[in-house]
């Protein structure tokens, strides 16, 4: 007999439990570190703050924004080093934080388009993914196009073809997953309705508060009905020559108007293709760029070559015809029977052809000479040789870069 056992200390018949390593595995890395847990949640305090100061400064920040995006349009050039760099970085940094900020202050009453691009980001997690990835991309594709190139032309166009096929493979998720539905160009939005300033009370307003007019209550420039409670909206005042506010009477009652593409829900705001050319039409436009810019890359040497130009105009002729003929079949009534923000986008696509003549060899062949004769007769003049070193500094970016006169 032992000891112990003499002593009347039972023995254990097994060794205790080894302390578990799944303990340590869930300490906190601020534990681990032996950090202040204060300096943990530092960036999410900061951005509680500045999400805070957004919102009630609303105003004030659209009005820092428009003053640094003007003064980048002024940069774009090669009078200094690095300035091109330098300005689309300054540019893409205000475009990524003017849409976090219109994030924030989005309210109702939406747009249309944005009615119904919100509708699908809620639906669908893989909608919401590659619209997020596809406005990034939009808004850093020429600064990425700018860095690619110092490592040379090679670089450069592998960048920009993956960067297209990137862009493709987001649209063709898009069109998939809303139910084979044209995919409607994707952007900040509408600022006029998504972010809306509360403007102060004027004096005459503060003057009015409270008065009471035939039984209704002014309150803050809108009349309260004292049965029923409703609130209606301050009517501008009018001048002899039918004017009210700075916009004209037929002005103001058409923006009061309820459209049908304000009653509609937002999932019918967009047809579904359902004939083999509108398939085709919109298979063709989304893969378009993939194309002109694969044959691009293999005609860098001769940049006057005509082959990637014919290619990527007759993809997209072709395209908007086939969308044409889809319209007139599918759709009672054509184009007229098509709602508000099928119309803005084939007008945006029709716009959008005018930048073929900014592209490859027909603006090294054609283009080019006209802008620079341009910019040359603006210099040496008073007030317009402004605009000419303008028009000469974004003729740089047009010759240089692929994606300032890129659509998609």
């Amino acid at each position: 007999m032992t000891t112990d056992q003499l002593n009347g200390i039972p023995i254990p018949k097994s060794a205790p439990p080894k302390p578990s390593s799944t303990s340590t595995s869930t300490t906190s890395l601020t534990a681990r570190l032996y950090l202040p847990t204060t300096y943990a949640t530092l960036p999410t305090q900061w951005l509680s703050t500045y999400q805070a100061f957004v919102r009630s400064n609303s105003s004030q920040v659209s009005s820092l924004e428009s003053a640094l995006r003007s003064f980048t349009y002024l940069l774009p050039g090669t009078r200094f080093a690095d300035t091109p760099l330098t300005s689309e970085s300054l540019q893409t940094f205000l475009s990524l934080l003017t849409a976090y900020n219109t994030h924030l202050l989005a309210s109702p009453p939406f747009s249309p388009q944005r009615r119904y691009e919100r509708f699908w980001e809620a639906k669908s997690g893989i909608y919401a993914r590659c619209a997020a990835l596809l406005r990034t991309i939009q808004y850093t594709q020429l600064l990425l196009e700018m860095l690619a190139k110092r490592a040379g032309e090679k670089a450069r166009w592998r960048v920009i073809v993956l960067l297209e096929v990137v862009k493709a493979v987001c649209r063709l998720c898009m069109g998939r997953v809303s139910g084979s539905r044209p995919v409607i160009a994707t952007g900040i939005g509408d600022e006029r309705t998504e972010r809306r300033a509360e403007s102060p009370p004027t004096e005459e307003d503060g003057h009015a508060e409270g008065a009471q007019v035939d039984g209704a209550m002014k309150e803050g420039g809108e009349w309260k009905m004292p049965r029923t409670g409703m609130r209606l909206p301050q009517l501008p005042s009018s001048s002899p020559n039918g004017v009210m506010g700075g916009e004209s009477i037929t002005e103001f009652l058409t923006s009061r108007v309820i459209t049908a593409d304000e009653i509609k829900s937002a999932r019918r705001l967009v047809r579904k293709l359902g004939t083999l050319p509108g398939h085709l039409a919109e298979l063709m436009y989304i893969l378009r760029p993939v194309a002109y810019a694969v044959a691009l890359q293999r005609c860098q040497a001769n940049r006057k070559d005509w082959r990637p130009w014919l290619l990527g105009m007759s993809m997209e002729v072709a395209a908007r015809q086939l969308s044409k003929a889809d319209v007139k079949e599918s759709v009672v009534g054509g184009a007229r029977g098509l709602s508000g923000v099928e119309r803005e986008e084939l007008k945006r696509r029709g716009w959008g052809m005018a930048w073929w003549g900014m592209r490859g060899a027909f603006y090294e062949n054609v283009t080019s000479g006209i802008v620079k004769g341009v910019a040359g007769r603006f210099k040496g003049k008073a007030v317009l040789d402004m605009v000419g070193v303008v028009v000469e500094d974004y003729d740089f970016l047009w010759a240089e870069y692929y994606f300032p006169t890129a659509t998609l």
